[in-house]
Formats: C-alpha cells, structure tokens, sequence
C-alpha cells in the first residue's frame, strides 16, 4: 500500500513539471513573435456614424507671469533678530512668565548668599546661615571662622575668635518634603587681651582672658504658597567664662521671616530677629534682596537691616565665581563671667567672686572677597574697621568703650 501510494506521488510530481515546462515554452514562442511583430495589438473600432472625440488643447494661461527676482538681495538694513531667550537653568520658553521661580532653588551661575559672621564675641549672623537648594544629604555643611581684632594699645581690646560649625538635615514625617529641620551645632572660643589701664568711672575694666559660646541653632523654611515662604530659626546656646554658670550664661536668640520671591531679580523680607543681650532685645529686620541682571547678573544687593550688603563679580572660571562685596554688620555678644578681686568703688554688684554679665557691641564696615567652588568648597577672607566699641556690665550696667580698631577675617565652608 505505501509503495503504491509512493508511486502515485512520484507520477503527480512528474506532471506538474511537465506542465510547467508547457508553459515555459508557451511563453517563449509568444514573446519571439510579438517582438518580430507578427502579433500586433487590435484596433478599436468605432460604430458607423461615431466619430471620435476631438483632441483636447488647454487654452493660454490669463494669469500674469510672475515678477524675477534679482539674483543678489537688495542692499538695505535687515530686520532685528528676535531676542534669543534667558539662558537659565531648567528655562521653559512655554511656561508662564509672570510665575515667580522657588526661592529654594537658586539660579544658575549665582552663588548662595554671601552673608558674613558678626563674631569677633560668637555671634552669629541674624539671617539664616544655610540654604535648601543644596544636595540631600545628612551633613550640609562644616564653617570654620577665624577673626582678629587689634587691641590698638594699652586701653584698647583686642579679641580673637575660633568658631566652628556643622548643619545636619533632618527630614521629618509630619514636616513638608520640601521643608527639612535643619540643626546646626556650634562652638566658639574667644581670646580676650585687655583692657587695662584707668578710666572713670571704674579704675579698671574687666574682662576674662577666656570666653567661650556653645549653641544648637533650628531651622526651618517652609514654602506657604507658591513665590511665599517663611525662614525661622531658634538658637538656645550657653555664653560664659566657664568660671561661673548660671541662668544667666543662658542665652535664647531666634528669628522669624517672611519672604516674597516676586521674580527671578528680587526677593522681599520682613521679620523679626531676638538677640537676647543686656540692652538691645529685639530688632527689626528685613529688605529687599536685589540681583539687576537675574541669575547671569554681576552684581546684588542686599538692602538688609541690619545687616546691608553689596556683592560683584569679578570673575568666573569653569565652577569658580570670585566676588568682592561691602557689607555693613552689627557685632558682638554676652557673657556671663566671675568679677575678679578688683576695686569697683560704689559699685558693690561688681566686686571681686560675684557673678554678672558683660556685653560687647560695636559697628563694622566690611570690604572682602569671596570665592565658590566645586562640590561646595567656599571661602572668604575680609578687613574692616570697627567703631562706637562699648563694654557694659550688669547688674550695674558700667560702661567702657574701646579705642576704633581694624579687623581681619577669614573663612572656609564645605
């Protein structure tokens, strides 16, 4: 059965070629004749009385020709080129332009704020010292500050301050994402010479050779709404000689701002700063905070109380901005410290083992210059001439002020 069935294929096969091989040489023959022209197309025929229909011929165009152009432009004045657009970072030529940027992220090509340290007796900046537009990581930033003031002689003061500090970023569950706490401890170490010598209405001015300031600051900037956000900061620390403490060594300094980023170029402050010294508690704080070219501009001022400030550029290179700035500033602190055995006639508060406080306050004008690197790194270094020194006392609030100085300071951020 399978050899007949075997045998049937083979039969099919055959026939199906031969058929194949037919038409090849159908194919063939009838190619040779039609080119040799024995086989010719058939002719349509009409039907008697039709004729066919005449050719059809497109009439003239009425249009008129259309006018050559000279083969070099005519010479003229070409129109403006359209403004190209901001070459900021993230730009969105469709976005909305009356929308403000975040305040927390700053502009490319500008450097976070450069803002100086008040601290020839530890006292900090009243404006925040960190911003969030920074990387998410645990430790933001290590500050080390060194200052330098002259004594200016034997009546004068001088003063030498360590200050060191670190910021620590804390996301908290019930806080908004864009909102962490930032914690910055910080400890500072003044190296006091002078003063000495007479002058009413005391016989001499006391200060210890030693003071020394640690404190823990909170921040906090919220965004409230979009362009509207708040800065407020708490710093409990401990200011003393270390001989003596007491509640009074206490000190509770804070602030609290509103800030109003209209565009990219300005941005408002108002608020509050507390100080916590002997005869100034609380200040008024705030301005404006001005950048005329936006994020690629050369200039900024910071129209601040108390703290003013203007800053240039005077050059960038790859990832480096160096810049020059003023700045005005508000110095100084308080301590509690132990009175040494002195004579302090009428004034018994004073005398030799008591307890009290001393204030140090005084003005500052300030040139320096100011770089910002890769992955970080900042630096500064700074002179200034400072005025209107005053030393006071308590309980019995004595006062004493210094000869004018100059000051020398410098710093490094990472």
């Amino acid at each position: 059965m399978c050899l007949l069935l075997r045998e049937a294929r083979q039969r099919v096969l055959h026939c199906r070629r031969a058929l194949c091989y037919a038409q090849i040489c159908l194919l063939l023959v009838l190619t040779g004749q039609i080119a040799s022209g024995q086989i010719s197309p058939p002719k349509v025929k009409f039907p008697a009385g039709a004729t066919p229909a005449p050719s059809i011929t497109p009439p003239a165009s009425s249009l008129p020709a259309a006018p050559a152009f000279p083969a070099t432009p005519p010479s003229g004045t070409p129109p403006p080129a359209l403004p190209a657009p901001p070459k900021a970072s993230g730009f969105d030529p469709y976005a909305d332009p009356t929308l403000p940027t975040s305040p927390y992220q700053p502009p490319a090509g500008m450097p976070p704020p450069v803002i100086t340290d008040p601290a020839a007796a530890g006292q900090k900046p009243l404006f925040s010292e960190a911003t969030f537009g920074q990387w998410p990581r645990f430790l933001q930033q290590i500050r080390f500050r060194q200052n330098y003031l002259n004594r200016g002689g034997t009546t004068g003061l001088g003063w030498m301050t360590t200050d060191l500090s670190g910021s620590f970023l804390f996301p908290i569950s019930f806080m908004p994402k864009n909102a962490p706490l930032l914690i910055t401890p910080g400890f500072a170490l003044d190296l006091i010479d002078g003063p000495g010598g007479q002058f009413p209405p005391a016989p001499s001015a006391q200060m210890p050779p030693k003071l020394y300031s640690g404190y823990l600051d909170f921040g906090w900037s919220p965004q409230l709404t979009h362009g509207l956000s708040a800065d407020l900061g708490f710093r409990p620390g401990i200011y003393s000689d270390f001989n003596t403490l007491t509640n009074k060594s206490w000190r509770w300094q804070g602030r609290a701002f509103g800030v109003w980023q209209t565009n990219d170029a300005q941005q408002w402050r108002a608020g509050i700063v507390y100080i916590d010294r002997l005869t100034i508690k609380l200040l008024p704080a705030g301005g404006l905070v001005w950048n005329p070219g936006g994020s690629d501009g050369r200039m900024r001022f910071d129209i601040l109380f108390p703290n003013p400030k203007f800053a240039y550029r005077l050059n960038s290179f790859r990832n480096t901005d160096l810049w020059w700035y003023l700045a005005g500033e508000y110095g100084g602190g308080t301590w509690s410290q132990k009175f040494r055995p002195a004579a302090w006639p009428g004034y018994p508060a004073l005398q030799g083992g008591r307890s009290g406080r001393v204030e140090y306050n005084d003005i500052r004008i300030i040139s320096g210059l100011e770089w910002t690197g890769s992955y970080g790194l900042k630096g500064f270094m700074e002179a200034a001439w400072v005025w209107n020194r005053q030393l006071r006392y308590d309980p019995a609030y004595v006062m004493y002020n210094p000869p004018d100085t100059f000051m020398v300071r410098l710093g490094l951020t990472y």
